[in-house]
């Protein structure tokens, strides 16, 4: 116990210690994170933090070469696993913060690491079923990919509010590590990484925490995806194999719920899975009117939740595994039917005459809309011009100001994108706000950039070649 006490400790002490240090450094370099679309802070911020973050935590591990505690990580697995993988990963997101790296090299990186961390001992092996373990034999390796992957980026979309991120790492670290703590002594390892994790993060909340003096950027949220998707792997216990598997899903609930809308909200909407946006879940807190203090700690408190449930799991074996599942469940329904989700799935796949009804509604409207590119017909919204583009980025049509800054991006049709410039900074936008949006966008592209269904899809087969 000495031993994991002593990992929090010093991973704390050193990311308090350091980071002030990268705080002058990223204002002094220009390491920051500016103002923009999607952005909801204010001023510039320097954004290297999690540089910290990651070696906050590899610093106890590291001294344990040379000081014993009687926990033995230093095999080869758990060196190119935590040392070579972890901060591998943190040193490209560090690359990002300060030069930027194109999303797809990004992804192949991940690939890649994550490919290595099933080399070394990370791998999903089986499934618990109520018929018995599930041997997954080939497809341990994709599916551990998949995993990695996921949860990389699960951490990365959610850090987009002061102290978000680093909370949750917190609650899902000090679950992992407990988990690892009661499945004996082969985990031991596991929980000195999470604990030594939940230290680092702890200091950096001190600085982290709204109003933040700094961010930790792809350095810090990828380095922390990873890591966790790791020690949730290897806190695996074949003697209790439905609590070690539910356990860090439900502790890590809230960004792969997070992550896990946001691909469908993109893929419903005919979007790039890679395209980036405002409607996320702490947005839609934002936008009920609630500041980014309440908005963090209305956040906290379900994760706290989501990690009293796992709690439960690990202490209380004999508590039905399928009652606190169940528990999770209408609590992540809860979530999803608040943020309009059901319906917009309801409406994606209802039957084909409502589906023609709506058709024939919205070009009942889009045709009765007048449109003058000679008046100012945005006069009672916050909108100072907009551009039509094609999904190659060609602008079609333009009218107004424009905004380097303070603008948003709506999918009209497959081929068409509406880029609205705003007033003042891009609004928070609700599921009725979108829809009326689109409405407006489509009618945009109707009336100054129109394009027939065969033209349109003529036109994505050329770009698919």
């Amino acid at each position: 116990m000495t031993t994991y006490l002593t990992a929090f400790i010093v991973s704390f002490v050193f990311v308090c210690a350091v980071t002030p240090i990268l705080i002058k450094v990223g204002i002094k370099f220009g390491f920051v994170d500016q103002v923009n679309q999607r952005k909801i802070h204010r001023g510039a911020i320097p954004r290297i933090g999690g540089i910290g973050i990651s070696l906050g935590t590899m610093l106890p591990i590291f001294l344990l070469f040379y000081v014993r505690g009687g926990i033995h990580i230093e095999t080869p697995n758990n060196i190119y696993l935590f040392f070579v993988g972890g901060l591998s990963i943190s040193l490209l997101g560090l690359l990002d913060d300060i030069k930027g790296v194109n999303a797809k090299v990004k992804l192949l990186f991940q690939i890649g690491i994550a490919v290595m961390a099933t080399m070394h001992g990370a791998l999903i092996q089986s499934i618990p079923t109520p018929w018995g373990q599930l041997e997954l034999g080939f497809f341990s390796y994709p599916l551990t990919v998949f995993w990695i992957i996921g949860i990389i980026n699960a951490f990365n979309l959610i850090d987009g509010m002061d102290g978000l991120s680093s909370g949750i790492t917190l609650f899902s670290a000090l679950t992992i590590a407990m988990l690892a703590i009661v499945n004996g002594t082969p985990y031991l390892p596991v929980a000195l990484v999470g604990l030594a994790l939940a230290g680092a993060v702890t200091g950096f909340l001190i600085y982290n925490f709204n109003p933040a003096k700094i961010f930790m950027g792809d350095s810090g949220s990828m380095f922390i995806g990873y890591i966790l998707a790791v020690l949730s792997l290897k806190s695996q216990s074949k003697a209790h194999a439905v609590v070690s598997i539910m356990v860090p899903i439900i502790a890590m609930g809230l960004p792969i719920l997070d992550t896990t809308l946001a691909f469908l909200r993109r893929i419903l909407r005919h979007q790039s899975i890679f395209a980036a946006d405002k409607q996320h879940i702490h947005h839609f807190l934002l936008s009920l009117g609630f500041n980014q203090r309440k908005t963090v700690l209305i956040l906290y408190a379900i994760s706290i939740l989501f990690t009293i449930l796992s709690m439960v799991m690990i202490f209380n074996k004999n508590v039905d595994t399928f009652l606190i599942v169940l528990i999770f469940a209408i609590i992540v329904f809860v979530i999803i039917t608040k943020l309009g989700y059901v319906e917009m799935i309801y409406g994606k796949f209802r039957v084909k005459k409502e589906n023609s009804l709506e058709k024939h509604l919205e070009n009942f409207f889009i045709n009765r809309i007048s449109l003058d590119p000679n008046e100012n017909f945005f006069s009672e919204l916050p909108i100072k011009g907009f551009d039509i583009l094609d999904i190659k980025g060609n602008n079609l049509f333009s009218t107004g100001e424009k905004d380097k800054i303070n603008f948003f991006d709506i999918s009209a049709r497959r081929s068409r994108i509406v880029r609205l410039y705003w007033t003042e900074n891009v609004p928070i936008i609700g599921s009725r706000e979108s829809a009326m949006l689109i409405l407006m966008a489509k009618a945009l592209v109707a009336k100054f950039a129109p394009i027939s269904d065969a033209d349109e899809k003529k036109f994505l087969a050329e770009i698919k070649e």
